[in-house]
């Protein structure tokens, strides 16, 4: 039993994931480690709080956090599953994501690793 546990706690610590916030300019930013993120919605006002050396204290409007680390791809504004995003997409580019499957099940249909003239949604 001890050795169970043992095992899972090593698993559990080399387990992490990455925040990643996107906007709905399709633009992205990457929260790192010990990073936080505030949200709020357009209408309401986001306060950071100055305390100074005699103690007094101000409130101040914290501005919209305007840093992105989005890279613009060639399928960007192209319908996934689309004759032309296949052509664009390059395979295995981004790891395994929700845009590889999309184009494993819709582009790549005889499985061989190429989106080509004997795949079903081949437009010549």
């Amino acid at each position: 039993m001890r050795k169970l546990l043992a095992l899972s706690v090593l698993f559990s610590l080399g387990a992490s994931a990455q925040t990643v916030i996107n906007y709905e300019d399709g633009s992205t930013y990457t929260l790192s480690d010990g990073e936080e993120i505030y949200v709020s919605t357009e209408n309401s006002a986001l306060f950071k709080r100055q305390v100074m050396r005699n103690k007094d204290t101000f409130f101040r409007v914290q501005k919209p956090w305007a840093k992105r680390d989005y890279v613009s791809q060639p399928t960007d504004g192209l319908q996934p599953g689309s004759h032309e995003w296949c052509v664009a997409y390059v395979p295995w580019s981004e790891g395994l994501t929700f845009g590889m499957q999309t184009w494993q099940r819709a582009c790549d249909t005889n499985s061989d690793g190429v989106y080509d003239e004997n795949d079903d949604g081949w437009e010549g």
